[in-house]
């Protein structure tokens, strides 16, 4: 038997053996999940203005703090080619109508146009708030790029608006399935071009403008909700204009959270009150909004005591969650609340 031919024997033999020991181990434990804690939300400096978007997995009692202007486009890691911008920072956008980025230049556009106001044509420059992926600025990504256009991006959220703030991109599909961003500053005649992959254990992959790819949500099966300051809306007589809001809470609905909310009083049981068995009088719904600002008054109030909510979260565990301070009319300090959960139905 030649060398070549031991060395493949004695390989394979080690394989088998590496293979029994294997069979041979303690199973990977499963960690149960959280049967309740309290939380104060690391919403960072700014008050009403606070830094963070912050992300809570109940199950787990963890939180994660990332700063709200660390991003400006999220690139959907699903089956659909959709690309949303940062509503935590109210970045506005709209169409051009070309379909070549060296065509789109001061001149040939009116950048006053992405301008804030409180008028109802104004929602069309922000994403959908209700999360739908459907509702985006910027349509779906075509697969022929002859097809795509090239939006102008407003990065600094107002109602006067400043050339070197404003951007020019366009999104194409990649052969492999990913995208491709080409962009660049308004007034500079320079382009860059990003490569942007999916990847199916997150919602989205994230990029700033600025410093390219970077980190902004935790893998999507360890998130229920986001605490965070965005783009709303609200009415003005008949008709709803958008609103930069502070102290929304959205949950994880693109990965299967479902919430509901719960007020109290005649035959509803209270916050302390409510068990497993109360569940069976209970809708949940997947919609990002279900908790949003429901649960609280900027005016002399703060958090509202006859409600609290229901989160089901991916695993099917379902928590009770109430809001006990926000920093307005009580002994908290803004851009920090304080939440408590309690397990009531394990999976």
């Amino acid at each position: 038997m030649n060398t070549l031919n031991k060395i493949k024997q004695l390989s394979i033999i080690s394989l088998l053996l590496l293979g029994a020991c294997g069979r041979d181990e303690e199973p990977i434990p499963v960690i149960p999940p959280s049967d309740g804690s309290t939380l104060t939300l690391q919403g960072g400096e700014g008050g009403n203005d606070a830094i963070n978007a912050v992300y809570v997995d109940l199950s787990s009692d963890t939180q994660e703090s990332v700063k709200r202007d660390s991003w400006t486009l999220g690139f959907y890691a699903g089956d659909e080619f959709r690309v949303i911008l940062n509503n935590q920072l109210g970045i506005s956008a709209l169409a051009t109508g070309e379909t070549d980025l060296e065509r789109v230049t001061p001149s040939s556009v009116n950048i006053d146009e992405l301008a804030y106001n409180y008028t109802p044509d104004k929602l069309a420059l922000y994403d959908d708030t209700l999360g739908r992926l459907q509702h985006t600025v910027i349509e779906e990504i075509r697969a022929e790029s002859s097809e795509n256009q090239v939006y102008l991006v407003n990065t600094v959220h107002g109602m006067s608006i400043d050339v070197e703030h404003v951007w020019k991109i366009k999104v194409d599909r990649t052969d492999d399935g990913g995208y491709q961003l080409q962009y660049g500053k308004l007034s500079d005649s320079e382009t860059q071009q990003l490569s942007i992959p999916k990847n199916a254990d997150y919602n989205f992959q994230f990029v700033s403008l600025t410093a390219g790819q970077v980190n902004v949500e935790p893998v999507k099966s360890e998130w229920d909700f986001v605490w965070t300051k965005s783009m709303l809306y609200t009415s003005m007589g008949a008709a709803a204009i958008p609103y930069f809001y502070s102290d929304l809470v959205f949950i994880n609905h693109l990965a299967g959270v479902s919430a509901a909310e719960v007020i109290t009083g005649g035959d509803v049981p209270t916050y302390e009150d409510f068990q497993e068995s109360d569940l069976a009088n209970v809708t949940f719904s997947n919609s990002r909004n279900v908790i949003s600002s429901h649960w609280r008054v900027t005016t002399d109030a703060g958090v509202l005591k006859d409600r609290f909510y229901l989160i089901r979260d991916q695993a099917g565990n379902v928590y009770k969650l109430k809001f006990l301070v926000m920093g307005v009319e009580d002994s908290g300090q803004r851009g920090y609340p304080e939440i408590e959960y309690k397990l009531i139905k394990n999976n």
